[in-house]
């Protein structure tokens, strides 16, 4: 895994570090710690097994006390060991007698005993205690430390595994994409060997590498922003340069009375028809120039969908009345956040196509609710597109089947729809009519309230 990542020597290098910095230190404080309460350990042990033989030899001791005579005192002395287990063997030693030695049966040799020595009346006694179990608590307990310290051992090696799984390679392997990032072609001079302080310089290059960036996108945008100034200058001097000739040679052929000459109605008929699609003509371009150019920025307000279908039924009235074409709208009451006047400019263009595209139809307009979003749905019976041409319908200068005009109302509309930050798109079947759909995200109102509603239809029919 990340196998070109892998960089063993600087792996080991962090491992070293956060070993001797890390685990080493605490593993060598357990391993103290270890030693320390083995030490206790022994010292308890042998401080209980003495204090056991002194009690022993105490007891030893009072039975002799006021009892004369040689067979007396071995007496004495023999029912004292019977009670006396540990003890295996008294000695008492007279000056002006022979020493007196009394056994148990379970002798043991001196060097592994306990000696203990008081003072009597009738002398000194010296008693030896059994220490095998001494020797057998202090064999448990060795053992019992080495397998603590073992435990402290085999941490520490589990411990240095997940390090250098969970900490160096991981380190270095941000180390090595921060690399990879910065330098793509290996080009850098070098980084430190320590990967702590690579990763900390690569850092300080990522932050100065941003800097940079937004220094360069600030650049960007200023030229941005004066490329948009100049073009808008530069589409109002159009509009101003072209209009006024337009208009002035549309007063002028006004003006003209042809008279009873057939010939010169016909050519008076066509320079109108003419002036008037070169005007439409003109509009259209100086309208996509100023979307291009970046010169509309929505105003996003709050709508009543009945306000948009009133204004835009005053315009596409007229036609819808010529060509016998049925309007319909839907939702009228939906509220929603956007820009008013931008959306009826789109949703006019899209009603206008289908009132063109349907003589003696039907056009539905309608506007619904999406989840957080706004959806406007332009559907029409008319005779359709083909799948092939529906790629190309918003692009410039394409034109729907048997519409007139130069096929740029429906690439303005495109313009205003990613304006307004949403998606326009079309669905058509031949012969069985098309539909346009704008959705616009997050502008949905609501759930909007009855008082909210009436406000803004009161708005809208005033």
């Amino acid at each position: 895994m990340n196998a070109s990542l892998h960089l063993p020597g600087r792996i080991v290098s962090l491992r070293r570090q956060l070993v001797l910095k890390g685990l080493l230190p605490m593993t060598v404080v357990a391993l103290a710690m270890t030693a320390t309460l083995a030490v206790m350990q022994f010292r308890a042990l042998g401080s209980e097994a003495h204090a056991v033989a002194r009690i022993q030899a105490v007891r030893l001791a009072g039975s002799v006390n006021g009892v004369m005579g040689d067979d007396a005192l071995r007496d004495a002395l023999t029912r004292a060991l019977s009670r006396s287990a540990p003890t295996q063997r008294a000695i008492l030693y007279r000056d002006d007698a022979p020493d007196l030695i009394v056994t148990s049966g379970r002798d043991a040799p001196d060097r592994h005993g306990l000696h203990v020595r008081l003072s009597t009346a009738a002398g000194q006694l010296e008693t030896v205690s059994d220490a095998s179990a001494l020797r057998e608590r202090r064999t448990a307990a060795t053992l019992m430390c080495l397998l603590l310290g073992a435990g402290v051992c085999g941490v520490f090696f589990l411990a240095r595994r997940a390090v250098e799984h969970d900490v160096a390679q991981p380190v270095d392997r941000l180390r090595a994409r921060l690399v990879q990032a910065l330098h793509p072609r290996g080009t850098h001079a070098g980084t430190p060997d320590d990967p702590v302080r690579a990763i900390d310089t690569l850092l300080d290059e990522l932050v100065e590498l941003r800097a940079r960036h937004e220094a360069a996108m600030a650049d960007a945008l200023r030229q941005r922003l004066q490329d948009i100034a100049r073009h808008t200058r530069f589409v109002e001097q159009i509009g101003d340069h072209f209009r006024q000739p337009l208009q002035a040679l549309s007063l002028f052929v006004a003006g003209m009375q042809p008279g009873e000459d057939l010939r010169q109605r016909a050519v008076l008929g066509q320079m109108r028809t003419s002036l008037t699609r070169l005007t439409e003509l003109l509009d259209g371009l100086l309208e996509m120039a100023r979307f291009d150019a970046g010169a509309v920025e929505p105003a996003p307000t709050a709508v009543l969908a009945a306000d948009l279908f009133v204004r835009v039924r005053s315009h596409v009235e007229a036609d819808a009345m010529r060509l016998g074409v049925d309007v319909r709208w839907r939702g009228g009451r939906v509220p929603f956040h956007a820009d008013g006047a931008l959306l009826v400019e789109l949703l006019n263009r899209l009603v206008s196509c289908a009132v063109l595209s349907t003589p003696h139809g039907r056009v539905l307009v309608a506007i619904r609710r999406r989840g957080d979003a706004i959806r406007l749905e332009v559907r029409d019976n008319g005779m359709g597109v083909e799948p092939a041409e529906q790629a190309r319908l918003f692009e410039e200068f394409t034109r729907l089947p048997g519409q007139p005009g130069y096929g740029l109302a429906l690439a303005v509309a495109r313009r205003i729809a990613d304006t307004l930050g949403g998606h326009i798109g079309v669905r058509s079947s031949p012969g069985r009519g098309t539909l346009f759909w704008v959705e616009l995200d997050h502008a949905a109102i609501g759930p909007a309230s009855r008082g909210v509603v009436s406000a803004l239809i009161r708005h809208a029919a005033s």
